[in-house]
């Protein structure tokens, strides 16, 4: 039994993303000249050319047109900033079902017993396997005090390092879910 994969669409089209990047481009451009405009005007009433009721009345003007832009860029900053979020989750979620499907594989494989290899026994060496009784040929591997080892197979190995980079998938998402 295999997990089910995780579906992910996109809440925004292409040419939407596409069209607010380039608006905040345009929008960005606008608030750095009105920032210079209001700069000027700063400089203007400090240097004693306008007086405080003349600055008043042009900057009222840019502050209009800041909020506006300041509103615009909010929105389409939202619409980019969802676009990346949800490809980044989409790759989390391609990586997060690619790893569940070769854990499932190897657990399949390990049920059936295709990858299980049993140690060879030569029959004159009193039970033991070859490789044992050839690490030291006059006592067996392990002194009988000695608790055994257990053995960590590269499957096993392998298992755990995919097990590792799931959760860690599985992190990163949630991370992502909290901040969006």
């Amino acid at each position: 039994m295999s997990a089910p994969a995780i579906q992910v669409s996109p809440t925004e089209s292409v040419e939407s993303v596409d069209n607010a990047k380039n608006a905040l481009k345009v929008l960005k451009l606008e608030r750095q000249i009105i920032g210079s405009a209001v700069t000027t005007i700063y400089e203007s009433n400090s240097k004693g050319v306008i007086n405080e009721a003349e600055r008043d009345r042009m900057l009222e003007k840019y502050k209009v047109d800041l909020k506006r832009l300041e509103k615009s860029i909010e929105e389409n900053q939202r619409v980019v900033d969802l676009h990346d979020l949800e490809l980044e989750r989409e790759q989390i979620i391609k990586s997060l079902n690619s790893k569940l499907a070769e854990i499932d594989a190897k657990l399949r494989n390990l049920k059936s017993g295709s990858t299980i290899q049993k140690a060879a026994k030569d029959p004159t060496d009193g039970g033991k396997s070859n490789h044992e009784s050839q690490d030291n040929p006059s006592q067996g591997p392990y002194n009988n005090n000695d608790p055994l080892p257990q053995p960590v197979s590269d499957s096993e190995k392998r298992i755990e390092q995919i097990r590792e980079e799931i959760q860690q998938a599985m992190d990163r998402l949630e991370q992502i879910e909290t901040e969006g």
